[in-house]
């Protein structure tokens, strides 16, 4: 992907790899929590885009023990930081820690960009995958099955059937999937079956190299597999293997990416940048 305009910024590796535990942290104007937080390539992505924009903002990477998430944002909002993208575990306990989370975030249960001088919150994972199905030509009216019933799930469920999209889901705890799917109208699975336009992956199971019990006979040639987790996992290579088109999580992060420095600082990033800065 080209970006017309200044070079892109390249982040030195030691850099983008430097955690701060939270009572640690250190000045700075961004920043993203999670638990754990090592794989994030949000720093760099953010830093990209501030380089090409000539903005002088620091974003970093903070450690936050799950039960610690409003200590950590209160004492954030001390130290002058101005906004925090969340990751897992602590998007739902981002939302009891806002005091003004916009519609769709309340709806999703979940926040995942916090302006924190005002306590606003809002969730760019459901428009951001949004943005990306319309990267790949998914258009409205395909069919979509989710694999998953956590944070990332709800984001998806709460924004695709309103766009147009035909959404099952499937998850091994089929009660916390039965609720999701009465939640949002969705098509309850019993078993996963791979009969859809789009297979989506939201579980954290390739982060440890694990696999989902699925049948990939079963998958249509030619659909789309697409996994929220960046980088190769077993549910992508399965995938390609059996015919499929495959996608990982770095269009997503960008994309969500972009509307958080959006959200944010009132400016749109150059196109491409934070995608280049991932690659």
């Amino acid at each position: 992907m080209e970006f017309s305009g200044p070079t892109l910024f390249r982040i030195p590796s030691r850099e983008v790899s430097q955690i701060f535990a939270w009572r640690d942290a250190p000045p700075a104007d961004f920043a993203v929590i999670g638990d754990p937080i090592g794989h994030s390539r949000s720093p760099q992505m953010h830093r990209a885009a501030y380089a090409a924009l000539g903005m002088s903002y620091r974003y970093v990477a903070i450690q936050v023990p799950v039960g610690e998430v409003r200590e950590a944002l209160d004492s954030l909002t001390v130290k002058g930081y101005r906004g925090v993208n969340v990751t897992v575990p602590h998007k739902s306990e981002a939302l009891a820690w806002a005091r003004a989370p916009d519609e769709l975030t309340s709806r999703i249960g979940a926040a995942n960009t916090l302006e924190l001088a005002t306590g606003r919150a809002t969730n760019t994972d459901a428009p951001g995958f949004l943005k990306t199905l319309a990267d790949l030509n998914v258009k409205a009216g395909a069919s979509i099955l989710i694999f998953g019933a956590g944070g990332s799930a709800r984001a998806l469920a709460a924004v695709l059937p309103t766009a147009g999209y035909r959404v099952s889901i499937w998850n091994r705890t089929h009660s916390r999937a039965r609720n999701l799917a009465d939640e949002f109208s969705l098509n309850f699975l019993a078993e996963p079956v791979l009969d859809a336009d789009v297979l989506v992956n939201t579980t954290s199971v390739g982060l440890q190299g694990n696999e989902l019990p699925l049948d990939w006979k079963q998958a249509r040639g030619g659909s789309l597999a697409y996994d929220l987790v960046y980088g190769r996992t077993p549910f992508l290579d399965n995938a390609a293997e059996w015919g499929l088109r495959t996608v990982d999580g770095k269009p997503l992060l960008a994309a969500q990416g972009s509307l958080s420095f959006e959200w944010w600082l009132g400016i749109k990033p150059p196109p491409g940048v934070m995608l280049e800065a991932i690659r």
